[in-house]
């Protein structure tokens, strides 16, 4: 009769079982990175180990709104396609002239 689990599944539950759930997405999409450059490369970087898995929860924070702009602009470039109001365009003169004002 076939085992439901084995070594290898149990060592990598007890050595990840405090990981959170931003844990594991920060890892998927850092392994995924590297995955992507790693194919490019012709080097076979999948399957990770337990400890090689913890490393990538642990990589640099990822800020979802500035990722996503990334891939959008990976597919096309972000294009401002409305011209500013008149009203607009004083209150970014006069915002931007404040800022010049901080440092000189």
């Amino acid at each position: 009769m076939p085992e439901l689990t084995n070594g290898k599944f149990e060592t990598w539950c007890r050595k990840l079982k405090d990981l959170s759930l931003d844990d594991f997405g920060k890892a998927f999409v850092s392994l995924e990175a590297a995955i992507e450059v790693s194919v490019q490369k012709g080097v076979k970087l999948f399957p990770p180990s337990y400890a090689e898995f913890r490393g990538y929860s642990k990589g640099q924070a990822h800020d979802a709104i500035a990722a996503q702009q990334a891939r959008q602009s990976d597919t096309r470039p972000l294009m401002i396609t409305r011209q500013p109001t008149e009203a607009e365009r004083e209150f970014g003169l006069e915002q931007s002239t404040a800022l010049k004002g901080l440092f000189g």
